[in-house]
């Protein structure tokens, strides 16, 4: 199917469409390739050699001369394009070029051919268009940092896949409960472990993904210990050995008032936090020719001055990168003024740290919706990197993590509605009505509460008649999406969509003592039956529908941020 022109002025920077196409005989792109843009003809392209796209090897002096190609490709270094920016110019007389600065440009820039590209009834199909599309942010991918059960090393290898495909480029290795991230940072990987990390790495450089190990010292480093640092320095040299290049060092959420030696040797945690990171940071330039080093301090939120900042505005390596996650740790805006403020306060190039989708302060909750409240030109604002931390659930993650890329790649011209429609679509193909209702039940509540507007006007006008409706499409809704060929998300959003279903058999409970006016036998021991069940789950929607309703008919209460509790005749039940 041809990418509709909306989709492609949105999808693209720039796009150049003159209404003509070039149309080729045949199932497949057969291309033949030359290069200006280094004097190496072999070029591997992931992905690109499977489907309708196959580039052909140009044959040696004694190989039989291949079938000729339909198609001509021709790659450019153009030096005045930004790192992963590109250009495509597809003409109608079969000539194709890409230009790029480096590789991971021509790498989209061959993406987005494949984008373009229709196959059908015995042909291939392209627009004639000229395409200039350039990154708002140098630096755009995600950071595996959340609390709770790290991903498997299948996510991972998935994740890695996930991001080459969505223009981003940065995989950062940073889970809260790997006890060899941070409660045992001095001690080295177990070798099964290490081995996934040297797979994951070469993952990455086949993708073309910059991985970036990350370590957690802080709880207990001791800023006297020429043992620690030697411990330190040992875990950073085995990732040097097979190839990373990229390092984080993560202050957050430890106890950052000094005591004992630390504070007669260092005074101010500000000073301490700069001295370790000039440490890592002295000690890679050894070891590097070129060095890639952030880290995250102990206040990685707020947009005002302090005393910590500026130690690190003062004491911190010109080098160093900066994270922070916006000026609250579920930051419901970033907006310029607090960027560029922050940006000031602490002096250093910031990596915005964006709390989103991840749901380690809300276990029970899945978060499907767009990314909201970033600005537009936060690119220009001091930060050069946006990276995403997801959820537990990494495929579930998928939802948000797409409009994620597309903010990271085009900010300027970011919508979250139209990126949301475009990532559920591609998520869940034939299913994607009922996978956007799905997902309009499972809002952020860190971050929006303008969701379920029309549910709440229903429960609050008692429209048995719409409830009924609404309650019968999230039945058929949750057994469709229990019974997709995604195999993974169906594991992951099991529990919710069971208790989507259980929500479902409350409601009609409820519905059947309301209309009944609590007369008809057994309508009481089927309520407390249902709501018992709902009780029973550990998780929950972010619509919480059900128990809506029962409170709107003064048959339930509120108890905190996520419970209910049912009466019935003035009594508490449950």
């Amino acid at each position: 199917m041809t990418m509709p022109l909306r989709e492609g002025q949105y999808y693209f920077r720039d796009y150049y469409d003159q209404g003509e196409e070039l149309v080729v005989e045949g199932q497949q792109l057969r291309i033949e390739l030359t290069s200006k843009f280094s004097m190496t003809q072999k070029w591997e392209w992931p992905l690109a050699a499977e489907g309708p796209i196959v580039i052909l090897e140009p044959s040696g002096e004694n190989e039989e001369t291949p079938e000729p190609g339909n198609i001509k490709l021709e790659l450019k270094y153009e030096r005045s394009l930004k790192a992963d920016g590109y250009q495509l110019d597809i003409r109608k007389d079969g000539t194709i070029t890409i230009a790029a600065s480096n590789k991971r440009g021509l790498r989209y820039g061959m993406d987005a051919l494949h984008r373009l590209l229709s196959v059908g009834e015995g042909k291939c199909r392209l627009p004639v268009a000229a395409i200039h599309d350039e990154p708002s942010f140098p630096v755009r991918g995600i950071i595996e940092g959340f609390y709770g059960t790290p991903w498997s090393f299948e996510d991972r290898m998935d994740a890695v896949r996930y991001l080459a495909a969505h223009r981003m480029n940065t995989f950062m290795h940073a889970p809260k409960d790997d006890p060899y991230h941070r409660e045992l940072w001095r001690e080295p990987y177990p070798e099964n472990l290490f081995e996934q990390i040297r797979e994951l790495k070469q993952e990455c450089d086949t993708q073309l993904v910059d991985f970036y190990y990350c370590i957690s010292p802080g709880n207990d480093l001791q800023f006297r210990s020429e043992e620690d640092f030697a411990s330190l320095e040992a875990k950073l040299a085995a990732m040097i050995a097979i190839g990373v290049r990229h390092f984080a060092l993560l202050m957050d959420d430890i106890d950052y008032a000094l005591s004992g030696e630390n504070l007669h040797y260092l005074e101010r945690s500000g000073l301490a936090h700069a001295y370790v990171a000039n440490r890592v940071y002295d000690y890679l330039s050894c070891q590097l020719q070129k060095v890639m080093l952030v880290m995250c301090p102990a206040e990685y939120w707020s947009s005002w001055d302090t005393e910590y900042k500026r130690d690190i505005r003062e004491k911190l390596h010109s080098e160093i990168k900066v994270f922070w996650t916006g000026s609250a740790v579920f930051a419901r805006q970033v907006g310029s003024r607090p960027a560029q403020e922050n940006y000031s306060h602490y002096g250093h190039e910031l990596w915005l740290w964006d709390n989103i989708p991840v749901n380690d302060a809300d276990y029970d909750r899945l978060f499907l919706d767009p990314v909201r409240g970033r600005y537009s030109r936060l690119g220009q604002s001091g930060h050069q990197a946006v990276v995403a931390n997801p959820m537990v659930q990494w495929e579930c993650s998928k939802i948000t993590l797409n409009t994620m890329a597309h903010y990271m790649w085009n900010s300027e011209r970011y919508m979250p509605e139209l990126s949301w429609e475009l990532s559920v679509r591609e998520f869940a193909g034939e299913l994607a009505d009922d996978m956007m209702f799905f997902c309009r039940q499972n809002l952020n509540s860190q971050l929006y509460s303008r969701g379920y507007e029309e549910l709440k006007v229903a429960v609050h006008s008692r429209d048995i008649r719409w409830l009924d409706a609404y309650f019968d499409r999230l039945e058929s809704v949750s057994y469709r999406l229990l019974e997709m060929e995604n195999s993974k998300f169906q594991t992951e959003a099991e529990p919710w969509l069971q208790r989507a279903l259980a929500d479902v058999e409350l409601w009609r409970a409820l519905r059947r003592k309301v209309i009944t006016g609590g007369t008809e036998p057994g309508a009481d021991e089927e309520l407390r039956k249902r709501a018992e069940a709902c009780r029973a789950f550990e998780v929950r929607l972010g619509s919480d529908p059900a128990w809506m309703a029962a409170e709107a008919w003064g048959l339930a209460v509120r108890e905190g941020k996520k419970g209910y509790r049912l009466i019935l005749e003035d009594e508490v039940v449950i």
